[in-house]
């Protein structure tokens, strides 16, 4: 009898991980049930900054499509959050109402745009206001392209000198827009470069009509009926018209949290990718918490370039399909 295996996120980790399991025989093991957030099939995150720019479409980035879901068996269902697990009982609980059991339980809920602290972020109802952007899903990047080609629009802030924020401003003066870059470090991308790399780094951007602005913060997003600029910690105040905020990114692990699992700066998990104290949960990619330092993520992508770190998925393949010992050969 087959086992029922459970992913809780739809995105390239937990896609991925699906597709190793698949590739290892797993199709005739388990009966496989997925929930993602988004409405799509399972596409490549790193190339939206592609898609802002029109070097690539929509289509174009997408890893495994809906029918391929249905042609290898799998119940993928689209635009369902996961709000529990019940880990006694083995079941999982949707936002739609829907209770799904479980054998083995792979969380896979990725990581989202982290929004700092800054006066004018939100609307009076609570929500981001029109005209403020995160970039990470699909939907932010064709919001992004829809608001960059209206007519009034001519002008973005890009909050954030890191890669995504550089990918950003490169995408968002690509559809026209004069953009400037707010970075807090003293140098772009000081998480991976010294000062000499980022000295280097920034001629290029500006050479390239990108303004940029280092050891800034950004402390508020002016504008009352629109946005009209930023203001920074020494009081300047930059023009434009949409703000896109790539300020880092915070792990989701409310449904750990809830579900009493052990949570640190992620989901703890040991070094087979199973959750501390649970024999048949197991998390990976972003949402998850182990040793390895954000920055070396290129050391544990798989053999196909278009994988995102999702911390050696085969550990999670070796140890639910075949158990405790070295994976076979």
């Amino acid at each position: 009898m087959r086992r029922r295996l459970v992913v809780i996120g739809n995105g390239m980790a937990g896609a991925r991980a699906v597709e190793e399991i698949l590739a290892r025989g797993g199709a005739g093991l388990f009966d496989i049930t997925m929930f993602g957030d988004e409405p799509y099939g399972n596409y490549n995150r790193i190339m939206l900054s592609h898609v802002l720019s029109g070097e690539e479409s929509d289509a174009d980035i997408f890893l495994n499509a809906l029918p391929w879901y249905q042609q290898n068996n799998i119940t993928l269902h689209v635009g369902v959050r996961v709000d529990r697990i019940d880990k006694f009982s083995k079941h999982v609980f949707a936002a739609d109402g829907r209770v799904e059991p479980y054998d083995d339980l792979i969380i896979a809920t990725g990581s989202r745009s982290h929004l700092p602290p800054m006066e004018g972020t939100y609307a009076p109802s609570g929500a981001v206001r029109h005209g403020v952007f995160t970039f990470r899903t699909l939907d932010d990047t064709r919001k992004m392209i829809q608001f960059a080609n209206n007519e009034h629009h001519g002008r973005a802030v890009v909050i954030g000198g890191g890669l995504l924020g550089l990918e950003a401003a490169h995408g968002l003066q690509a559809n026209g827009l004069d953009v400037a870059v707010v970075h807090s470090g003293r140098h772009l991308m000081n998480a991976q470069l010294g000062p000499d790399g980022g000295a280097i780094l920034r001629r290029s951007v500006e050479a390239l009509g990108i303004k940029v602005h280092t050891e800034s913060r950004t402390t508020a997003i002016l504008g009352t009926e629109r946005i009209t600029g930023v203001s920074l910690h020494d009081q300047r105040e930059l023009d434009c018209d949409m703000v896109v905020v790539t300020a880092g990114i915070r792990p989701n692990v409310d449904v750990a949290v809830v579900s009493g699992l052990p949570v640190e700066r992620g989901i703890v998990v040991d070094d087979h990718l199973r959750v501390m104290d649970e024999d048949h949960i197991f998390a990976v990619g972003s949402a998850c918490s182990t040793a390895v330092r954000s920055t070396d993520w290129w050391r544990h992508c798989g053999s196909r370039p278009r994988c995102w770190p999702i911390k050696s998925p085969g550990r999670i393949v070796h140890r639910c399909t075949w158990g405790p010992g070295p994976p076979p050969n």
